[in-house]
């Protein structure tokens, strides 16, 4: 029963989450607010990449490839020793389709590690329902880490609550909380 919530909490969460630019990003160039920001240019371009490709994988349904976007220690989170047992997890059905949902990234940003999960990337993706249901958007904040031949993987996922910000402040005490 236990694993039965846990799919549909993932099925109908997971899917749903995604982000806008970031509220505090400087627009380029010198000024940015964020120390290492130039130390993770590239695995950062690489993990914003992933985590949009996690994102769109979850909306179309494409659950193998959300499945293998996840570390081990997720997909164990929910109750998936393997991929198959993911896929199967979460490809419970959803209540309405989403055919011109949009997801976007924010800006990315270095987390240090907190629990059982590593040191890593985090950054907000949103999803926005589009006409199927207007005026649904929602912020999820991603950890990612670096998994096996250099692929970034989902570690972490945690819904964020637009009224305490989306940005990359908000970003770091949501992975830091859960």
């Amino acid at each position: 029963m236990g694993r039965a919530a846990g799919a549909l909490v993932m099925a109908m969460v997971l899917p749903l989450a995604g982000c806008d630019g970031d509220d505090d990003t400087s627009g380029g160039g010198g000024g940015s607010k964020e120390p290492a920001a130039a130390a993770i240019k590239e695995p950062a371009a690489a993990a914003i990449e992933a985590a949009r490709a996690f994102q769109q994988a979850s909306v179309d349904r494409d659950w193998e490839a959300a499945c293998e976007a996840r570390t081990e220690r997720l997909r164990q989170r929910i109750g998936a020793d393997t991929i198959a047992e993911c896929v199967e997890i979460t490809r419970t059905p959803r209540i309405r389709e989403y055919p011109d949902a949009r997801v976007t990234t924010g800006k990315a940003v270095e987390v240090e590690a907190f629990g059982p999960h590593p040191a890593g990337i985090g950054l907000r993706v949103t999803f926005e329902a589009g006409t199927a249901a207007p005026g649904m958007i929602i912020h999820t904040a991603l950890r990612l880490v670096p998994g096996e031949r250099g692929a970034w993987l989902v570690d972490q996922a945690v819904n964020i609550d637009e009224t305490m910000g989306t940005d990359t402040k908000a970003v770091r005490a949501a992975l830091a909380r859960k």
